[in-house]
């Protein structure tokens, strides 16, 4: 597909809004995302499914993270939402996220649009991996994506 068509779509999304459905995947139970204990800060973990291959719908858009951290502390982190296979995934997009500590409290959700859609077409299995500022382990951070369909239809 072109960029006019690309361009096409995107406007459509603004103007005839209506027919755009977001579906956050998992659809069941949220996806935990866990990293070495012992990892140094911003290290990367490994990548961990979100959905397998033919789940998401042909084509959809990705238009943000939902996330949800147990830990108290502050931090910077990034997560990727990336595509493919195991052990052959590529990232699509790496969201920053940002958790200030102003009291304390058991975690936090954040939901972190991303600045535009990004297309993903083919239905292919999607994954995430994260890394953050401090080497705290991120046992126990799970997370959602939100799939946008209907764009320019």
């Amino acid at each position: 597909m072109g960029l006019k068509q690309e361009v096409d779509q995107l406007f459509n999304a603004l103007v005839e809004s209506q027919n755009v459905r977001q579906v956050l995947h998992p659809a069941g139970a949220v996806v935990a995302a866990v990293s070495d204990g012992a990892a140094a800060a911003n290290a990367w973990s490994a990548y961990v499914q979100i959905v397998a291959a033919a789940v998401i719908p042909n084509p959809c858009w990705l238009v943000g993270v939902c996330l949800s951290t147990p830990v108290v502390e502050a931090f910077i982190s990034d997560v990727a939402i990336a595509s493919g296979a195991g052990a052959a995934e590529v990232d699509l997009a790496i969201v920053h996220a940002v958790s200030e500590l102003f009291a304390v409290v058991e975690g936090k959700s954040l939901w972190l649009p991303l600045p535009y859609p990004i297309k993903i077409v083919g239905s292919p299995r999607l994954a995430t991996r994260i890394r953050k500022s401090t080497a705290a382990s991120a046992a126990g951070w799970s997370l959602k994506v939100a799939i946008a369909t209907g764009i320019g239809t």
